[in-house]
């Protein structure tokens, strides 16, 4: 499509809008929603669609925002569960035995349990049970938060069940033999990154003796699970490497000679995590549960296709993501939350009030976390539905040729960036990354793998996952210094993605 280079720039206005504003410290609260009314506007002015259009438009983004707050809400009241018991001093105090130094610490907590936990539940939810820990064992708020993103990121594409990569694998329409070289291609690229992840992580606090070849050894090991996994069921990569993790972190951290943590109030306070990652599995992974799952009507509500300006139209279609009732991560989430009720009682951790006050508090960061999010999704609704999102897109293609490799990976971050979502930008770019790569004489599986990349890195500079981490961590408002420490360690996750592209372009040529 040929857009005229004055609806490029205008496209990119309200993306240039949200990141000034939330780079210079303006809550993201507020910021969304005026870079949203932007959009809107230029939707009506310039991108040709009627206020009809733009309702279509504005229904996408609420849909989207209330499917993944259905995960980040009962996530946050998971932790002021865990917060109010004193489960959460229980994992702080294994912590502290099983990782007795600040460096290792920070390998257990800000690197290994959200890459695990992003196995099962994510866009958000990982960094919002990690960082408290962190900060409860006097790590700033904002340097928490922005360690586990930079710790996990890693994990984001076959997390979540691997939705990231499923979304990519659909919306590029990869035959099997082409899926499979992604699901390798993008476990390798991901596994390096693992390790590169590790290293960041440690740059974050003070670094014993030792510190380094822990942080490589278990982001190999990481890794390692990762490749040999998703080259059977992308499904389980993060979970199967997170596990990894848990056990190398076991064996590899705690001090020459010192005991680990007692097995029994361990294993209590870390019952919601245990419960949510095997009910998950069973009910993603296990076939005959899975088939009895999927017979669960799903809710998808067709809407219809837009008009817009320069010759951009979209036909009738169902919303996504589809709302799987079963095969979504909320019952999991509710019943380790059931979980954490009935075993933090017989243990007697729930002092008079717990449940009161751990609702009470969770109301209060919740609203902040609604109004963020929603207005990011609607923001990533209408810059999408008008055709400002692919007029970016097919500039930085038509404009670099076979330099689009070198946008390959930023290009997803940025979709994460905007939606806070890999598997949104998975959505969003997929098809094009693909496209481009087969008019460069490339396998599509090449370009995807950067594009899932970096996405996965989007999620350590995005702005609606930093407020879910630090509403968690009690640093509402302050997401633009979360992002701004960690633009360094994104640009260099950048670099290596990129060299890895590079690498296998060479290889094929």
């Amino acid at each position: 499509m040929d857009w005229p280079l004055w609806a490029v720039a205008v496209a990119a206005s309200p993306v240039v809008l949200l990141a000034v504003l939330v780079l210079r410290s303006h809550p993201v609260t507020s910021v969304a929603w005026l870079a949203s009314g932007t959009a809107g506007v230029l939707a009506l002015t310039v991108f040709g669609l009627d206020p009809g259009e733009l309702a279509v438009a504005v229904a996408r983004g609420v849909w989207t925002g209330t499917w993944i707050l259905l995960i980040v809400l009962p996530a946050l009241l998971l932790f002021e569960v865990l917060d109010r018991s004193g489960a959460l001093e229980h994992l702080a105090g294994a912590a502290d035995q099983l990782a007795p130094t600040e460096g290792r610490r920070l390998l257990l907590l800000a690197f290994v349990l959200p890459s695990f936990l992003q196995g099962a539940a994510g866009f958000g939810a990982p960094i919002a049970m990690s960082a408290p820990l962190l900060v409860r064992r006097g790590m700033a708020p904002v340097a928490a938060v922005a360690a586990c993103l930079i710790g996990y990121q890693w994990s984001v594409t076959f997390g979540s069940m691997g939705s990231s990569y499923f979304m990519a694998e659909a919306t590029a329409r990869l035959a099997e033999p082409a899926a499979r070289s992604f699901a390798l291609r993008a476990g390798v690229l991901l596994a390096v990154s693992a390790v590169l992840s590790g290293l960041l992580v440690l740059t974050r606090g003070r670094r014993s003796p030792g510190d380094r070849w822990r942080a490589v050894a278990i982001g190999g090991i990481m890794g390692a699970v990762l490749v040999a996994v998703v080259a059977t069921q992308p499904a389980l990569g993060s979970t199967a490497a997170g596990l990894a993790g848990l056990v190398a972190c076991w064996v590899l951290l705690p001090a020459s000679g010192t005991s680990r943590p007692r097995g029994g109030d361990l294993g209590a306070a870390a019952s919601p995590y245990v419960v949510l990652t095997v009910a998950a599995v069973t009910g993603f992974a296990v076939p005959p549960v899975r088939a009895v799952l999927d017979r669960v009507p799903e809710v998808a509500p067709v809407l219809p296709g837009i008009d817009a300006a320069f010759g951009y139209a979209t036909g009738p279609s169902v919303v996504t993501p589809v709302f799987r009732p079963l095969l979504h991560p909320l019952p999991y989430l509710l019943l380790a939350l059931l979980a954490a009720v009935v075993v933090y009682r017989r243990r007697g951790w729930w002092p008079i009030g717990c449940g009161r006050d751990a609702v009470g508090a969770w109301i209060g960061r919740s609203r902040k976390v609604v109004v963020s999010i929603v207005g990011l999704t609607v923001l990533a609704a209408v810059l999408t539905d008008t055709g400002m999102v692919a007029a970016m897109a097919d500039a930085a293609a038509a404009g670099l040729g076979s330099a689009f490799i070198v946008v390959s990976a930023p290009l997803g971050a940025l979709g994460t960036v905007l939606t806070g979502s890999t598997t949104t930008s998975n959505a969003l770019f997929s098809s094009l990354q693909a496209e481009v790569a087969l008019a460069l004489g490339l396998l599509p599986a090449v370009l995807l793998s950067g594009q899932t990349a970096g996405g996965n890195i989007g999620n350590a500079l995005s702005p609606g996952v930093s407020a879910v981490g630090t509403a968690a961590a009690g640093a509402s408002g302050r997401e633009g210094e979360v992002l701004r420490r960690n633009l360094g360690a994104a640009a260099a996750l950048l670099v290596v993605v990129l060299l890895g592209l590079v690498a296998q372009v060479w290889l094929l040529s």
